[in-house]
This record gives structure tokens, sequence and C-alpha cells, in this order.
């Protein structure tokens, strides 16, 4: 499989949903200066499909960012400072979660503060940022310490400026689409913006400004997290 048919099998599963609401199945041709899918309509019109995919990156550089965290305090607080061994699970503040902004250098003072306050301090902390409570079980058996986190997948707010960032790439296409000859068969254009699982926006009751203008017929967003679902 070339790079060519991985890229269209990966715009197919993104736009399965879609696919699948409209009831049409999809030409199996790849072209240059195509839409990424063309689907054929009841009355033999086309309709050209672009896909692209929401991306900030900021969950992914978060959740890294705290399980270092995470792992340094074991290795630095828990298994230097004593021979015993624990399972720790930790949950984070109901309102906050785990900050999506989460900075390695600006958050480690605060969360070992936090983790020193549950674990090993007889006083509790008071003002906690992070975390609400832990639960830390002996583990004679295990080799290290190690700790579990609830709640590490959270929904962020829409980046909307990212949103329209996308739909704009996307509408430059549109507009070359629209002067080649090989695509005067397509008569409508859908955009279907992929949300994939890492990005936990919240999707629901979302509308675009009304200030927004685009030359696509449809925008369609489609949310991975609860296993696409169209908005």
């Amino acid at each position: 499989m070339n790079k060519r048919d991985i890229k269209h099998r990966d715009e197919l599963y993104k736009a399965s949903a879609i696919i699948s609401q409209l009831g049409f199945v999809p030409d199996e041709s790849m072209c240059d200066d195509c839409p990424d899918l063309i689907l054929p309509s009841v009355d033999n019109r086309k309709i050209g499909i672009e896909v692209v995919t929401y991306s900030t990156q900021i969950y992914e550089q978060s959740e890294n960012a705290l399980y270092k965290i995470l792992d340094e305090y074991v290795k630095t607080k828990l298994d230097k400072t004593s021979e015993k061994r624990y399972e720790i699970s930790i949950y984070f503040i109901d309102d906050v979660n785990i900050p999506i902004d989460i900075n390695y250098k600006k958050a480690k003072k605060q969360i070992y503060t936090e983790l020193d306050s549950l674990l090993l301090s007889p006083q509790p902390l008071i003002n906690r940022q992070y975390i609400e409570n832990v639960i830390k079980m002996e583990n004679p058996g295990a080799t290290h310490s190690f700790i579990s986190c609830d709640k590490v997948v959270v929904y962020e707010t829409l980046n909307e400026q990212v949103l329209l960032d996308c739909i704009n790439h996307k509408e430059r296409k549109l507009q070359k689409y629209k002067t080649l000859q090989k695509n005067s068969t397509i008569q409508e254009y859908y955009l279907v913006i992929f949300f994939p699982i890492d990005e936990h926006a919240e999707l629901r009751g979302y509308t675009l400004p009304n200030s927004f203008k685009t030359e696509y017929n449809r925008i369609y967003l489609v949310d991975d997290f609860y296993t696409n679902q169209i908005v």
C-alpha cells in the first residue's frame, strides 16, 4: 500500500459518518487537484468532499508534561525515601481536571507540593490547584512505585481560530478545484472537519460565527471521541 492509498483510507475513515448519512458510495478514483473524495448523488450529480483534521497539539504536550512530572516525583520522592512500594491513583479537581495548557516548568513545583501534602505530609494543603485526592495502596511485591491518573481525558474549549484556519486552508483549495475542467461535473462541495480523540474539543452546540462565509455547500464537524458523531 503506497502513501496515496494510506491517505485515501484515512480520509474514508474520517468521512465515513458523512458517507453513511448521505447513503453514497465514494468513487475509488484518486487524482491530483481533485477533492479528497468524490460521491455520485442519486441524480448523477457529483459531490466533492474535502477532509481536514483539527489539531492544536496542546493536549499531547500537556499530557507528556504531566506524566513526566509524575514519573519524576515517584522516583525522587517515593522510591528513594522509602523501601515501601505504592500503587497511587490520582483524582483531579472536578472543575479543573488537568489544565490543557499544563507546562512542565510552571506546574512541576505546584504538583510536587500537592502530592507531598497528600502522600507525605500530615497536614492537608489548602487551595490545591490540580489534585483532589489520591488513593495509596502499598504493594510490597512491586519493583517500583507508580501513579495512575483519573480524568486524564478532558475536553478543552474549542479553539475557534484553529477551526477557522482549517476552513480557510481548504477554501483556497476549493477555489482551485472550481477552475479545473476535470472537476466540472462536481456540483456541490462538502467539508469534513475531523476532531481526533486526543483533541477533546467540546463541539456540542457549537455554531460558526454569523459573520463567517464559505464557498462550501455544507461543513460537518465530526467528533471521533463519540465514534464519529456528526455535529
